[in-house]
């Protein structure tokens, strides 16, 4: 399934703009987060998967526009927040969807968590000095 949506992320058109306000991709990446996170948790709450469209043009643009400011490698250095940009539209789907029908939960949740503590970890020291 993450194949998949990394497929889909990359072949859907650009429809949003990524957040060009932060310094580096870990804070980038922890804004995203910070706005996504609240609508997918309604969404679950609803039961409504048509966040996940629009979710995944918004991911999708903002990592392009972070691979188009730093370089395709900017993906790779950073992969905890890299992954966390792209798995938890997928554990919100896992949320609503079958058990056992798209992921499992009891290593695949704990997994995107600890990248998205991870990738807070690391925005931290950069988010701390841009508020002075």
């Amino acid at each position: 399934m993450r194949f998949a949506l990394i497929s889909l992320m990359l072949a859907c058109p650009l429809t949003a703009l990524a957040d060009g306000q932060s310094d580096t991709f870990a804070s980038g990446t922890v804004a995203l987060l910070d706005r996504e996170l609240p609508q997918m948790n309604k969404a679950v709450a609803e039961n409504n998967r048509t966040y996940f469209g629009p979710a995944l043009e918004r991911v999708q643009a903002f990592l392009a526009s972070w691979e188009e400011r730093q370089g395709p490698t900017v993906l790779e250095r950073n992969t905890a927040c890299t992954d966390a940009a792209t798995d938890f539209l997928i554990v919100g789907l896992c949320k609503i969807s079958p058990p056992g029908s798209i992921c499992e939960p009891t290593t695949f949740f704990p997994k995107v968590e600890r990248n998205i503590q991870q990738c807070r970890a690391l925005a931290a020291p950069e988010r701390g000095s841009n508020k002075k």
